[in-house]
């Protein structure tokens, strides 16, 4: 399991900037990420329940627990319409 010691205030991710992953993922961890993203968004939607978040920032990996309403090609938006790359998610954790 990933931790990160970085956690912030998701009233905080207004003033991060994010900083996308340019390496190349192969098919089988894209798949992974975007059904995890999936699964967040349903738990966020039917059950009101939070997910930790790990991305990348310019300042270095960062975490976040929130709730994924709705997600995008290029971003997860998290209650509150605060958006997040895809492209600067590390992983999601559903806990």
């Amino acid at each position: 399991m990933v931790t990160v010691k970085n956690r912030i205030e998701q009233s905080d991710l207004l003033q991060v900037a994010f900083k996308n992953d340019k390496t190349r993922f192969i098919q089988e961890s894209v798949k992974a990420k975007n059904q995890k993203v999936y699964m967040a968004m349903l738990m966020g939607n039917r059950n009101s329940d939070n997910v930790r978040i790990l991305f990348n920032t310019e300042e270095g990996e960062r975490e976040v627990v929130s709730r994924i309403w709705a997600c995008t090609d290029k971003s997860l938006v998290l209650k509150g319409g605060i958006f997040i790359p895809i492209g600067a998610v590390i992983d999601i954790i559903l806990d």
